[in-house]
């Protein structure tokens, strides 16, 4: 090779080696990334739990007693005060019966002794006409003055234990009337735990039934602390299965919580003791989700 060959070659190495240096520089320069405002119309997204508001309704007994029958199954629909189950109320109806008779007793002694007053009271006017003319002591004039005292007396004392034995009927009849177990809402039963002859206690407070109540549903989305203050009652969201799929329902915000705490929605115990959440409540327009099922919540801008 010839001397000016060699340069040649040497120059065409250089530049060739400069193009390759300023090629991996482009390359390795990333392009601007979009920001987020601009990718999303969703001001914050989290993750929620269907609900209805003031929850489901644990149905328990208010007496003790044994279940003598049992009124619906698992999706019966019902009003409220409609009859559930019925306790052995044999006992409360001898109790009631027990009640009435006092009355009947306490208001047939009153009747004997208003039979007395009028003769008392026409005595005693009797004997203070004869006092003043002579015809009789003074004494017997006040004694009988006093024997119609004491019969108003013992007749007022009579009609108070008329009112008191009529309270007792009603102490009665409201344990006999505990003895129906009643739905407390309109609604449709999700659970029944009881069967006829099983023996209920007030003091365990066992659960007999759970009622779905006709009542909002609702959507209790876990905001992250880093959007809580973004997020404002009337404010506009979708809500999709927790998979982001399905058609969207619209919801808004009713209100959003003031006390932060660990997340209930994640499974991931690190996860779950690192958040910082409050609970946001949203209303949902119409709900195809079921009481319990997780969704996503996505706030619009």
């Amino acid at each position: 090779m010839t001397r000016d060959h060699a340069c040649s070659a040497a120059r065409w190495a250089a530049t060739f080696l400069l193009a390759s240096a300023l090629a991996a520089c482009s390359k390795a320069t990333p392009e601007p990334a979009l920001s987020g405002a601009a990718a999303t119309p969703w001001l914050a997204m989290a993750r929620g739990q269907v609900d209805v508001e003031g929850g489901l309704v644990r149905v328990v007994a208010a007496r003790d007693g044994r279940v003598a029958s049992v009124a619906v199954e698992d999706g019966d629909a019902l009003k409220a005060g409609d009859v559930l189950a019925m306790l052995d109320d044999r006992q409360a109806r001898i109790g009631v019966g027990i009640a009435e008779a006092s009355v009947a007793q306490a208001q047939a002694q009153v009747d004997v002794l208003k039979a007395r007053l009028h003769p008392a009271s026409v005595q005693a006017g009797r004997i203070a006409e004869a006092a003043g003319a002579g015809a009789a002591t003074g004494q017997s004039s006040d004694d009988a003055s006093a024997a119609l005292a004491v019969l108003k007396a013992e007749i007022r004392a009579g009609e108070a234990n008329v009112k008191l034995a009529s309270e007792h009927v009603s102490a009665a009849k409201a344990d006999l009337d505990a003895q129906s177990i009643r739905a407390p809402a309109a609604g449709r039963i999700v659970r029944r735990s009881v069967h006829v002859g099983d023996v209920v206690s007030v003091q365990l407070a066992s659960e007999l039934f759970q009622l779905l109540p006709e009542r909002p549903r609702i959507v209790r989305a876990e905001l992250n602390e880093a959007y809580v203050d973004l997020v404002k009652p009337g404010m506009q969201a979708e809500v999709v299965r927790d998979s982001d799929q399905g058609t969207p329902v619209m919801a808004r915000v009713l209100r959003v919580g003031e006390v932060f705490g660990p997340s209930r929605l994640t499974d991931d115990p690190v996860e779950r003791a690192g958040a910082h959440d409050v609970e946001c409540v949203l209303q949902l327009d119409n709900s195809p989700f079921r009481i319990g099922q997780r969704v996503l919540v996505r706030f619009k801008r």
